[in-house]
């Protein structure tokens, strides 16, 4: 397993400091932009966006993707282990 450092570090090199909500679909293997827009009008995607103008469209820093799929290893580790 890689560790949150590692992961953030791979992310930040792939995509910059922040992600769109196109770069999300495919981090978080959505099968469409539609289907993650859908899931954040619909507040089921488990991650805080920001906006910032004056840019259009909804953004998630690295360091919060990081966070949310280390922690889902986690919660796979624990779920095997019990």
């Amino acid at each position: 397993m890689r560790t949150r450092d590692e992961r953030e570090a791979d992310l930040r090199t792939r995509y910059g400091d922040v992600l769109t909500m196109s770069d999300l679909a495919t981090v978080l293997r959505y099968p469409s932009l539609g289907a993650i827009k859908k899931a954040h009008s619909r507040r089921q995607l488990p991650l805080v966006l920001v906006q910032m103008p004056p840019r259009r469209g909804w953004f998630a820093t690295v360091d919060a993707v990081a966070e949310l799929l280390s922690s889902l290893d986690a919660t796979s580790q624990e779920e095997a282990g019990s």
